[in-house]
């Protein structure tokens, strides 16, 4: 009698952590023991370096190469429903060599640079995606027209299946960058676009 109580003692415990497991992954998003993050590969690391690279060269074109057809690029100008995004990597590239042209920029380099590759297993919350995503963080030490901008930047940027960015999250206080350019460098890109 003893032995019988005690299995079904076990048995009941058994059964009672199974569903706290199941419970706790339908509230977490998750499946089983699979976390929705986990570390992905340093190549995308590397990736993201030749990214900077390129785009810090300020050969755009170049740059595009690694850009998915339906990459989208958002600024950090707003909230969620609001910032300002380019979408499609001719409307990226063309934005960023009419940044070129018009706001007088001689140099851009980025500095002491983190990153770090994660992948998503569950969709993301805002973006909706799943897959690789890299977390970076740098100074980007700008020169425009002689006149120095220092700005501390974070991005995340997702890659597809064919290790292409298809999207492109920018997070810094552009305030260094408004007061050396005196003007909103958004709304000089976006007027000269319109006068065309």
């Amino acid at each position: 009698m003893k032995k019988n109580i005690l299995f079904f003692a076990a048995l009941f415990l058994v059964l009672f952590s199974c569903k706290d497991r199941e419970k706790e992954a339908e509230d977490t998003g998750t499946s089983g023991d699979q976390s929705n993050y986990q570390v992905a590969s340093d190549k995308f690391s590397d990736l993201n370096d030749e990214a900077l690279d390129r785009m810090s060269s300020l050969d755009f074109d170049s740059w595009g190469e690694l850009l998915a057809d339906n990459v989208e690029y958002y600024f950090p100008d707003g909230d969620a429903e609001t910032r300002t995004i380019l979408k499609g990597k001719k409307e990226v590239i063309n934005w960023w060599k009419n940044w070129k042209e018009s706001t007088g920029i001689d140099t851009m380099k980025f500095t002491d640079r983190v990153h770090i590759p994660i992948k998503a297993n569950q969709k993301l919350n805002y973006s909706g995606l799943t897959g690789v995503i890299v977390i970076s963080y740098f100074s980007n030490e700008m020169i425009y027209n002689g006149q120095p901008a220092q700005v501390r930047t974070n991005v995340a940027v997702h890659y597809t299946e064919d290790s292409l960015i298809d999207r492109f999250y920018t997070y810094y206080d552009r305030t260094p960058i408004l007061n050396v350019v005196n003007a909103n460098v958004l709304e000089i890109v976006v007027k000269k676009d319109s006068i065309k």
